[in-house]
């Protein structure tokens, strides 16, 4: 399946927002340093030439050649994670209160 970088950039930034707005009022709290995304990309360079005569329309001979490269590379981002104001973002743990310390 073929996802765009923007798309997979997308899904990251719901699945935080949605973190963030399942952790509101937790008392337990995350703030992520940064996030890392290994992407794999791949290129095809393809090249095609061909030729083709008719006859009187009831002989069409034609030849077509194709020959393609294909490669593949990894590809890492790493980005920081903070809100529309460039402040770091907090996600919040789910927990009982009777397991934090006292």
């Amino acid at each position: 399946m073929q996802i765009p970088i923007s798309e997979a950039i997308q899904q990251l930034r719901d699945e935080l927002r949605q973190a963030i707005l399942e952790g509101e009022g937790q008392d337990i709290v995350f703030t992520p340093n940064g996030v890392e995304i290994e992407l794999a990309v791949k290129f095809t360079v393809e090249a095609k030439a061909g030729g083709s005569f008719k006859l009187l329309a009831l002989l069409d001979m034609s030849t077509e050649a194709k020959a393609s490269r294909e490669r593949q590379h990894s590809i890492k981002l790493s980005l920081s994670v903070a809100d529309r104001d460039g402040q770091p973002i907090k996600i919040r743990s789910r927990s009982d209160a009777g397991d934090l310390p006292q």
